[in-house]
């Protein structure tokens, strides 16, 4: 998939992994879209795809996403959202790759959309 090892210097952001419920807004009465997570934050590494794998998505559902990388989560699912912690914004996962190896430090390969959702902004 995505090449390269990662160091430590390469997780330059925080996530969390959740999900979108509507909840009751007490002043207004109305129902509002509100980001729910189920995991501490985490540090996340965004990965980049070589040329020969850009070229082999062209035209498919997954060319419009992007790839990070985060320490081995057991409880990642693809029906989950993501959240980046400083902007706010939520993102759905297309695949999980997860790395099953039993080594102190295994990382999980997360397909992401690459825009956020709709107008949809987490906070």
């Amino acid at each position: 998939m995505v090449s390269g090892k990662l160091k430590p210097s390469n997780f330059i952001g925080k996530i969390e992994f959740g999900t979108v419920k509507s909840v009751l807004n007490k002043n207004t009465g109305q129902k509002v879209q509100t980001f729910v997570p189920v995991s501490a934050q985490l540090r996340y590494a965004p990965r980049s795809r070589s040329v020969t794998q850009s070229d082999s998505i062209y035209g498919t559902d997954i060319q419009e996403t992007k790839i990070i990388a985060v320490r081995h989560f057991k409880d990642i699912s693809d029906s989950l959202k993501v959240r980046f912690v400083k902007t706010g914004k939520v993102h759905d996962i297309k695949y999980v790759s997860v790395d099953e190896s039993n080594t102190p430090f295994s990382f999980d390969y997360i397909t992401i959309t690459k825009e956020p959702l709709g107008v949809f902004d987490g906070t």
